[in-house]
């Protein structure tokens, strides 16, 4: 079955933003995956991402910000006009450190980019944390800054509500059909087999399956998929954490791994780690 000019495989935030975007461009796409939508072993389908400028000393990253921030604050303004309200929050951005910020590290080399690109960040010493974020009360962080502009998406709302934009818009959902490799014919790639050993063809093909991508692609070896701990509190104390006393944050996380979130909507505070992981 040939579905168009383009098959995009995965339906996560990368393939259901890639499908929005070829469409926008006048390609015929269709998008693949197994399902349900948003389906439920995605990373995207979460209940919440930082969204945050600070990546060091990498302005070319800090500038990719900076244009998706605007993306996002434009993508609230159609969503609270369908009535779903906002799924970016602009909760800002807390860094913090157990040690005073020194030349070289990810969080003083993130406050100057900041800086150095016209941003205004906020130094937040260990008593002015405690006074104005209480939660933070240990005084075992000592160091960092708040940014204002950052904060976090609620992900798996954003998922669902891009795969119905992609879906008025003209993109074939092709929910069900599992991809088990790429269909070649004379050394170019022609579409996908799904497990059923349909073809589909396609002109061209995106795979942005996630975790799925080294074996669907036979690039295991090359491509290790990682999974780390993520913890769902429920605080005695809902009042600290709410977002305007207990920002999207990071905590040491160059040496510690470990980031989170304000109370959501379901009264929920999450919190996680990004270390080396495990292998999946």
């Amino acid at each position: 079955m040939k579905t168009g000019d383009v098959l995009v495989v995965g339906a996560g935030i990368f393939g259901v933003t890639a499908a929005l975007e070829l469409r926008a461009r006048g390609c015929r796409v269709a998008l693949m995956d197994p399902g349900p939508l948003p389906h439920p072993l995605a990373a995207s389908t979460d209940v919440s991402k930082v969204v945050r400028m600070e990546y060091g000393g990498d302005e070319a990253y800090m500038a990719l910000m900076e244009a998706a921030r605007e993306g996002w604050l434009a993508w609230n303004e159609a969503w609270t006009a369908e009535g779903l309200g906002p799924l970016y929050h602009e909760t800002g951005v807390l860094m913090m450190r157990r040690a005073p910020m020194t030349p070289g590290s990810f969080e003083d080399e993130s406050l100057r980019m900041l800086e150095r690109r016209g941003h205004t960040p906020e130094r937040i010493g260990a008593e002015r944390l405690r006074r104005r974020f209480p939660a933070w009360s240990t005084g075992r962080y000592v160091d960092g800054f708040f940014h204002a502009k950052g904060g976090y998406a609620e992900s798996g709302r954003v998922v669902a509500a891009l795969l119905a934009e992609a879906d008025r818009s003209g993109v074939r959902l092709l929910e069900g059909p599992r991809m088990s490799g790429l269909a070649e014919e004379g050394g170019r790639v022609t579409g996908v087999r799904d497990d059923a050993g349909a073809v589909h063809r396609a002109g061209e093909v995106v795979v942005a399956a996630g975790a799925w991508t080294g074996k669907l692609l036979g690039l295991a070896p090359a491509i290790r998929a990682t999974g780390h701990p993520v913890f769902h509190l429920r605080p005695a104390n809902p009042a600290l954490f709410e977002a305007e006393r207990f920002p999207t944050f990071t905590a040491d996380v160059a040496r510690t791994g470990y980031y989170g979130f304000p109370r959501n909507r379901d009264g929920v505070v999450k919190v996680a780690n990004h270390g080396i992981g495990v292998r999946l």
